[in-house]
């Protein structure tokens, strides 16, 4: 039989969506900055499993989101906007996973270096979580501008700093290995600061588009 419902708005589902993923990107950041700041072995397992499962819960989102765009005739905003949306708050869940796994890899017990870049992260997962509630509220584009240049800004301090970083460790590094597995890590925290200015991206293009 024909389920007229699936022609009828769902506009719900998929707020919860982002407003899930957004959580779950944070949450992930959130373990990120205790894993690089605790010096306890107990604190670091906790938290580089709960990166694990903030990836994998994140994952199971995304997907839902495919399959829900796939069944759902009306969409809040264009389908595409939320599928790319829905792609960037997840592949930086999957990349602060990515940290967590080089991290293991090279077995690093120091990892001070990396506090300044989670910093910038943190505040970038504040920014997303204010930025997904006003977009799904009907924030005026006012708002969600300036949140976007918030974002930005942050993505360029983070540019910055991963450029003094590197300056550093290029002149103070001996060992070859110590130099590859800091700078490894350098740029998967780099690629965590760019998927939030680009998630913002997005979002911003939704709220011109339906202002």
């Amino acid at each position: 039989m024909f389920n007229i419902a699936k022609l009828l708005p769902s506009e719900g589902k998929f707020y919860t969506y982002l407003e899930q993923l957004s959580a779950e990107a944070h949450t992930s950041a959130t373990h990120l900055k205790t894993l690089v700041e605790t010096t306890d072995a107990g604190a670091r397992a906790e938290a580089a499993a709960a990166i694990t499962a903030c990836r994998a819960q994140a994952k199971s989102i995304s997907a839902e989101v495919t399959r829900q765009l796939c069944l759902t005739f009306i969409t809040p905003f264009d389908r595409e906007d939320i599928q790319l949306f829905s792609n960037y708050l997840y592949r930086i869940t999957k990349t602060t996973e990515k940290v967590r796994e080089y991290i293991e890899l090279y077995k690093l017990s120091d990892l001070s270096d990396f506090t300044r870049q989670v910093e910038v992260i943190i505040q970038e997962a504040d920014g997303m979580d204010n930025m997904v509630h006003a977009l799904i509220k009907g924030g005026k584009p006012k708002q969600i501008i300036e949140k976007a240049e918030l974002l930005d800004s942050l993505e360029n301090k983070g540019d910055a700093i991963l450029s003094e970083l590197l300056a550093t460790l290029i002149e103070k590094t001996e060992k070859a290995r110590d130099l590859i597995a800091k700078k490894d890590i350098y740029d998967l925290l780099e690629r965590v600061i760019d998927g939030y200015r680009d998630a913002a991206g997005v979002a911003l293009q939704i709220s011109l588009k339906h202002s």
